[in-house]
């Protein structure tokens, strides 16, 4: 055994787990399944996905239709209930009572990346249905129907639809939004530290065990980690578009393979250090020896393509983190989805690594190489789970299946291959040597993960697991400096005019259709003018969400003073809410059918000729589907932010690992920062992207926000004040480039800001509202425990403030009884919400970005609008009305929450390189 170098993570124990997955909820089922051969993936219900509207044998590329109904049904049920009732039985699993972990600093990360079911994807087609009008003006003959009847066909079609989802429609829009899946286990176990929802596409269950083992690694007791597929209308029409699926079924590896079966699963592990498990003898399952991460870069080929070279890596990084021979290993459990390409690529990756260590380390027979795709289906962000429960299920039953199919295997192995795919049933008993495997996961857009786990060791095993391990423990209080950042807002394309805008108390909102907001200005041309710097057609630029190539740009921008070499191991993690707006129009794309099956039905009421009425949803129809995102091989692309991180990565030439993170609100903002920044703590990475990015003013977001109460009635919505009823909403996008202080001198690089600490809490905010005071008051004090800096020394702190009643109160009193009874000074306090608008996954960086330039100005903007403080003299605290200036301000707290529950509280210090524009005193006013 070579020593493994843990990147800041130790030797993880899974000490309790469940899953869910088509055909087995047990160990003993899973086998079962496995060694028996069986295929458990079926037919689709038609209250999944209804036949007569949807499939299509012969579906081309660019029709609302499946070319198939083949899928891994597992049960039709609220996925919060699911992910629920998993978490319990995997607390039980570990020895855990229920409510064992309440109060206890426990994080939660979850992998998902289609939010489809009963909630969001269901508001986006009832938020277009409720938009038809004008499309019925444009179908039906002059005169034949009067503007009242229009608007009354308009809201019928909208009811009908509604009435067809059934009572398992998620009426409240706080429960539609995905980052509630992991919240909802935090709330359930009453636990107090971060809950995230983890977008690594196929990838996502894995990155999910990595992230939850660098919390292990800096102290906490224990880490929830797991990953949820559902597959609904949306799913398995775009993986048709795709033309990712087999109408014949899954054969992985196989000559008669031609695409792959997606499926519904669950998979939750309950993990802790194995250090801390031998000591205290709790059970374990088995051993996470090590994780590898890559993402391809710029391969040349598109990102629907896999390629070799990030698999590569994922796989080399993963064998030297746990210091394992590739002769060591017993089985690896492939991605092998069935489609010809990807089978081919990883049987290359894997022959290729098992003789990468030289031939000393190589295995004396070639390694088996299995895919449980062809038996349960592929469950796409549970995939790489669902393989590292089938691996504990082989060390449970002592054997090795053969291939599910018996098919004849094609021609994917070079002369002299170490694996093999054909003859892989064999015994596998438990013996003087442990035995291990490898599993993998591979997605769309270039992503790559592997992890190596071991079978549950003996005491004198788990020692000398412990001994051998060469540590490098996370530096949690290590000094983060931003070394590049860049960023555009409404009626600011840039970070100077931002701040401008500012000073000046200028306000960025305009009337929309919808209402009140503060939109970015992204014409879609301005990409297309320059595709070659994106290395893409015109054409399929307009067929992405512009957000996409805006954070190309700004990754660009604030990079353009640090040297990145091509092929380097840099991370790129977004902060994102799963659909921007252009990502819900592409989900009512794909379920038109539904919308003109309910409009047809509503206009036949009417008692109009047949014809007249088939020749109106004709037009209708056709106007509508034209003014919806084009349906193509890459939609796909338009639902997963991560996939934004993957552009980067691919515009950079960036091999390392790549994901979206998920929080809710400005806690999605802080939560990509918190992810980040252990990258670099972990010493994994010497610099990482961290991006943000929200376009959400349209129909959908706009009309769930008013239904939560949350806007604000006033065009001049304002914080802290009395008279303050909430946000208007606006849009952003941010990059930063990031490295470890230390690193960054030595370089030269340029330091605009550095990040003293994060501290993060969970709590359910009370009121319907966004911020909890205990939760906020708690990330307050871990993250100035994590800091050597005193609450004097603070020159402000820059708020979530979101206009909110109850939640800027929650707010305040957090501050006060914290920051504020430390100091001797009452403390100033900012918000950016009456500028800008709440920005959604950017409000955080928005808000760490005005306190950056606050601190290099040495004078804060006023906070718009206030007149009447909620503050004074007895909490210590106070709301600057007019621009004031700062002496000495060298440190600046951010505050972020959202309606998911997680809160952060970051700790700031001045760049000494960041110049912030200035402006005279007569501008000012």
């Amino acid at each position: 055994m070579r020593k493994g170098s843990l990147d800041g993570i130790a030797p993880v124990a899974i000490s309790g787990f469940a899953f869910v997955l088509p055909g087995a909820r047990t160990l003993d089922e899973l086998a079962e399944v496995l060694h028996g051969g069986k295929t458990t993936y079926g037919q689709w219900p038609e209250e999944r996905i209804p036949r007569a509207l949807y499939l299509d044998p012969s579906a081309a590329v660019g029709a609302a239709r499946t070319s198939t109904l083949l899928g891994g049904f597992v049960e039709d049920a609220s996925q919060q209930r699911w992910v629920v009732e998993t978490a319990h039985r995997a607390l039980a699993s570990a020895g855990l009572a229920p409510g064992s972990l309440g109060g206890q600093p426990v994080p939660v990360f979850l992998a998902h990346s289609r939010g489809g079911g009963h909630g969001l994807y269901d508001a986006a087609v009832l938020a277009v249905a409720g938009q038809l009008q004008p499309y019925l003006v444009h179908g039906a003959h002059p005169n034949e129907f009067s503007h009242h009847e229009l608007a009354d066909l308009t809201r019928k079609v909208r009811q009908s639809l509604r009435d067809s989802f059934g009572p398992d429609f998620v009426e409240d829009p706080r429960e539609r939004a995905t980052h509630r899946l992991a919240s909802a286990i935090a709330e359930e176990l009453g636990t107090t530290e971060k809950a995230l929802l983890v977008d690594g596409n196929c990838t996502g269950g894995l990155a999910a065990i990595e992230l939850a083992a660098r919390e292990l690694a800096k102290g906490a007791p224990w880490a929830i980690a797991g990953a949820l597929s559902y597959v609904d209308t949306v799913n398995q029409v775009l993986y048709s578009n795709s033309r990712l699926l087999s109408s014949e079924g899954c054969f992985p590896f196989a000559q008669k393979g031609n695409g792959t079966v997606i499926s519904d699963g669950v998979v939750l592990l309950v993990l802790t250090s194995l250090e801390r498990a031998t000591q205290e003898r709790l059970p374990i399952h088995g051993v996470i020896r090590g994780v590898g991460g890559a993402n391809d870069g710029a391969a040349e080929a598109y990102m629907l393509v896999p390629n070799p070279r990030g698999h590569g890596l994922a796989v080399g990084r993963a064998l030297d983190q746990a210091g394992v021979d590739p002769r060591e290993l017993g089985v690896i459990l492939a991605h092998g989805t069935g489609t010809r390409a990807g089978d081919a690529v990883e049987a290359k990756v894997f022959d290729r690594a098992l003789k990468a260590q030289g031939e000393a380390a190589q295995p004396a027979s070639p390694v088996p190489v299995m895919s449980i795709k062809g038996n349960l289906g592929h469950a796409k962000e549970a995939s790489g789970l669902a393989n590292l429960v089938a691996l504990l299920a082989l060390f449970e039953s002592g054997a090795i299946p053969g291939p599910v199919h018996g098919d004849k295997p094609r021609s994917l192995l070079e002369p002299g291959g170490l694996i093999e795919v054909e003859k892989t049933a064999r015994p596998w008993p438990a013996g003087e040597q442990p035995r291990m495997g490898g599993v993998s996961a591979i997605a769309s857009g270039g992503q790559n993960y592997h992890a190596v786990v071991e079978d549950r060791p003996s005491p004198k095993r788990a020692q000398a697991l412990l001994r051998d391990t060469r540590r490098c423990p996370a530096r949690s209080d290590e000094p983060i400096a931003i070394v590049g950042m860049a960023g555009a807002f409404a009626d600011a394309p840039d970070l100077a005019t931002l701040w401008t805008n500012l000073l000046r108390g200028r306000r960025a909102f305009r009337r929309l259709p919808f209402g009140l907001g503060a939109p970015l200005d992204l014409d879609a041309s301005r990409f297309t003018d320059n595709a070659s710097q994106y290395d893409e057609r015109p054409a399929d630029i307009l067929r992405h969400d512009p957000l996409h190539y805006l954070l190309v740009d700004l990754a660009r921008s604030a990079a353009a003073k640090v040297s990145i070499e091509r092929g380097s191991n840099i991370p790129v993690v977004v902060s994102a809410e799963h659909c921007s707006e252009y990502g819900l129009r592409q989900v009512a794309a794909a379920r038109l059918p539904e919308i003109e099956e309910h409009l047809q039905r509503v206009l036949r009421e009417t008692g109009k000729d047949a014809k007249g009425v088939a020749r109106t949803v004709r037009a209708a129809m056709k106007r509508l589907s034209s003014d919806l995102p084009e349906l193509w091989a890459g939609s796909l692309f338009n639902l997963s932010p991560s996939f934004m991180a993957a552009r980067i990565a691919r515009a950079f030439d960036l091999t390392g690992p790549t994901c979206a993170i998920e929080a809710g609100g400005a806690a999605s903002s802080m939560g990509g920062l918190d992810v980040a920044c252990g990258r670099l703590s972990s010493r994994e990475a010497d610099a990482v992207f961290w991006a943000t990015a929200d376009m959400r003013l349209g129909v959908t977001r706009m009309a769930d926000e008013g239904a939560m109460g949350l806007l604000s009635q006033r065009d001049t919505p304002t914080v802290f004040d009395a008279a303050s009823d909430g946000y208007l909403p606006g849009e952003g996008a941010t990059v930063c480039l990031l490295r470890r202080l230390s690193d960054a001198r030595e370089r030269g690089d340029p330091v605009l800001g550095i990040i003293r600490a994060v501290g993060s809490a969970f709590g359910t905010p009370e009121d319907h509202g966004l911020v909890s005071e205990p939760a906020m008051s708690l990330a307050i004090r871990r993250a100035w425990s994590r800091c050597d800096v005193s609450a004097d020394a603070l020159a402000f702190v820059e708020c979530f403030g979101s206009g909110h009643p109850a939640s800027d109160r929650a707010e305040l009193s957090a501050l006060g009884r914290t920051l504020g009874t430390a100091r001797a000074r009452p403390l100033p306090l900012g918000a950016v919400m009456p500028n800008i608008g709440h920005t959604g996954a950017v409000a955080g960086a928005a808000s760490l970005m005005k306190a950056l330039f606050t601190l290099a100005a040495k004078q804060a903007p006023a906070t718009l609008g206030v007149t009447t403080p909620l503050v004074g003299a007895a909490d210590n605290l106070r709301v600057p009305t007019e621009p004031q200036e700062l002496k000495d301000a060298r440190f600046a707290g951010v505050n972020a929450a959202g309606s998911g529950g997680t809160h952060y509280h970051v700790v700031l210090e001045a760049g000494p390189d960041l110049q912030a524009p200035c402006i005279n005193d007569r501008d000012a006013a």
